[in-house]
């Protein structure tokens, strides 16, 4: 009997692990997919449209005997299906099969809290609980392994095996089942819909942050092997303190300020992080500020305290079941939950892409810290309905090896991140440099394909000592989380720096290579739309130091904003400045450029592709008249919407 127990917790768990998993997959795909379709053009997309699907709860006000048992396990079938049709579809059969599987998943939310509601078996919710650490751990090693990226993307093989073991488990858990609606009570409460809200809201928080260690390394610029150290011992002291029983017995009172330090100590760390842009033209251009290591504190708070996320939803989903709810109370609860997810994880693109949106987003200019208190307080309001005695229950048996387990993927996700930073090649010893200018857009191509592999095989093909990446995004919302500069870094064996932080309003530029970067610096230019940003760098080859620039000017390349970039340029020697600079051979910023230094290209008077006019370029290399360039060449590629643009300079 207590073989068969064990194996059906075991069940149980893996469940909702892997339901958890698909969550934290399908949602950032799914967001990335309609975000992608707006790198098409500037304006809003109409398949943002596709959004609705974030709203599925409110099938349960139309048809709230829709939630049975086997609906639930039907329900978690049809987002691994989904998961594994998105994977390999193309880029409008990602968009529709993820937000397919968000669908799903959205409505499955209520109808587990249902199912729980239905038994007075304590088990259950406690495998609940286990079965969302162990989706946060497994989604923090998939990350790892990738570099930043979910690894199981880049093998999507690794995905339909997951989505595959999740639509076996359904099936078994479907048929164990007996496929009865849960009794239903008259009674509504109104604290449902606060509690959903909190129960969407711990979700978004760990999607938020802590589901991609890369995000929290991204925002502060601390070393990213400290950062996953840190929540890693974070999350193994949760766990033992779950084993122990501890949490439960923790006095309604303390959970009360666990959250609150949490969210305040989150503020407060990107308060600091964030920079003081000035509306006026000539306080610019100026470096990022560096943080001093006492400033760091609050951040340290913020990630040693986010355990309290699945505490709280732990504790929210518990008080549900108390209530009994009807489904349209979960309906409703959940509908107004979803809601909130959608207005933080637009308020978090809109801190970017505000000068796309109109009316609405140039509100949200610099505003990174108010995004996160939304969500902040999305998670922890909730807490004041849940009533003193909600956090005690009967002690809950872990399962054999569930420990040895969880451990095991942390200490992976470690060890990985600190053994599989880059260490180049030592250097042959070549007679040139080749230095390559790129942007990217964001990782995907004209048709909004995801194709870091592609765009990582075509740079290897070229060979750089040097690489200035632009619209290298990275760690946000829009991308999926992913980090892009990371994933280079690691895939192409180069050193990296990534400029600015991501709490800024700004497109991301990045600087790759074989040599070591000395003393990297980001400055910005002033800005009426979107914020804009440079970096800074000395690299040393044979005992010549080479000042480096890469830079990514806003539309049109305003002439302020290149005047800014060359009053920092001034008496600097070996400069190479290079990147898209939005600005055309015939226009008085290209004229002033060439005041006081040279078009590499027109230097070398190498011919272009036939796709490419000579009077439309805006991706440029200038360098200082000591650097001996030998040739430039445009390639352009399907992989990117802009041309990869290689120098070779003589040692």
């Amino acid at each position: 009997m207590q073989k068969s127990t064990t194996r059906s917790q075991w069940f149980r768990i893996a469940f909702f692990a892997l339901i958890f998993l698909l969550f934290f997959q399908l949602v950032p795909d799914f967001i990335e997919s309609v975000y992608t379709f707006g790198l098409m053009g500037t304006d809003i997309p109409p398949q943002i449209i596709s959004i609705l699907f974030f709203f599925s709860p409110c099938l349960l006000l139309l048809f709230p005997r829709l939630i049975s048992d086997r609906t639930m396990y039907l329900l978690a079938a049809l987002s691994a299906l989904a998961r594994a049709v998105e994977v390999a579809a193309g880029p409008s059969g990602k968009m529709l099969a993820s937000g397919f599987g968000v669908g799903c998943l959205f409505l499955l939310l209520p109808a587990i809290c249902f199912h729980l509601s239905s038994s007075d078996d304590h088990d259950k919710l406690s495998d609940l609980k286990v079965g969302l650490l162990i989706s946060v751990t497994m989604v923090i090693l998939l990350r790892s392994l990738g570099a930043g990226s979910d690894i199981s993307l880049t093998y999507p093989w690794v995905s339909l095996m997951l989505a595959l073991f999740l639509l076996g488990i359904s099936v078994v858990l479907w048929r164990a089942s007996e496929g009865k609606h849960v009794r239903q009570v008259e009674k509504f409460s109104g604290n449902i819909l606060v509690l959903s809200v909190g129960v969407t809201g711990c979700l978004m928080v760990l999607y938020f942050a802590f589901i991609s260690p890369t995000v929290l390394a991204r925002w502060s610029e601390l070393d990213y092997r400290f950062i996953v150290g840190w929540l890693v011992l974070s999350l193994a002291v949760y766990l033992w303190l779950m084993s122990q029983n501890l949490l439960e017995r923790l006095p309604i009172l303390w959970v009360w300020l666990w959250n609150g330090i949490f969210i305040v100590s989150g503020v407060i760390a990107l308060l600091i992080y964030q920079e003081p842009f000035s509306l006026e033209s000539g306080a610019y251009p100026f470096y990022q500020r560096e943080i001093q290591l006492w400033q760091h504190i609050p951040f340290v708070i913020f990630i040693a305290l986010c355990p309290i996320v699945l505490h709280n939803f732990h504790l929210f989903v518990k008080e549900i079941t108390k209530t009994k709810p009807l489904p349209r109370a979960l309906g409703g609860g959940f509908l107004l939950g979803a809601f909130f997810f959608l207005i933080v994880m637009l308020a978090q693109v809109f801190t970017t892409v505000y000068d796309y949106i109109p009316v609405v987003g140039p509100w949200f200019r610099d505003r990174f810290w108010l995004v996160f208190l939304l969500a902040g307080l999305g998670m922890g309001l909730p807490i004041f309905v849940v009533k003193g005695e909600a956090n005690r229950e009967h002690d809950m048996q872990m399962p054999p090896l569930l420990t040895p387990i969880l451990i095991t993927m942390l200490a992976i996700s470690l060890i990985w991140v600190v053994f599989s930073q880059p260490t180049p090649d030592t250097i042959e010893k070549k007679p040139t440099i080749t230095v390559l200018t790129y942007n990217i857009q964001q990782g995907y191509s004209p048709a909004g394909e995801r194709n870091y592999e592609e765009q990582m095989a075509l740079i290897r093909s070229l060979s750089p000592d040097i690489i200035g990446l632009q619209e290298s995004d990275t760690a946000r919302f829009s991308g999926g989380n992913a980090d892009i500069v990371r994933t280079f870094s690691q895939g192409l064996g180069m050193y990296a720096y990534y400029g600015p932080r991501t709490v800024t309003g700004t497109f991301g530029i990045a600087l790759l290579s074989l040599y070591p970067i000395e003393n990297p610096r980001t400055f910005f230019m002033y800005s009426l739309g979107e914020q804009t940003a440079s970096i800074e760098a000395t690299i040393t080859i044979k005992d010549k130091k080479y000042h480096i620039l890469v830079t990514h000017l806003g539309n049109d390349g305003p002439i302020i904003q290149q005047e800014n970039i060359l009053k920092q340029l001034e008496g600097k020697q070996n400069v190479i400045a290079m990147g898209d600079f939005n600005f055309e051979p015939t226009t008085e910023q290209y004229r002033l450029t060439t005041q006081s230094f040279a078009d590499a290209w027109v230097l070398t008077g190498s011919p272009l592709p036939p796709t490419l006019q000579a009077e439309k370029l805006i991706d440029h290399f200038f360098v200082s008249t000591e650097i001996p360039v030998l040739s430039v060449e445009y390639i352009d590629s399907p992989v990117s919407d802009h041309p990869a643009v290689v120098m070779e300079v003589a040692k």
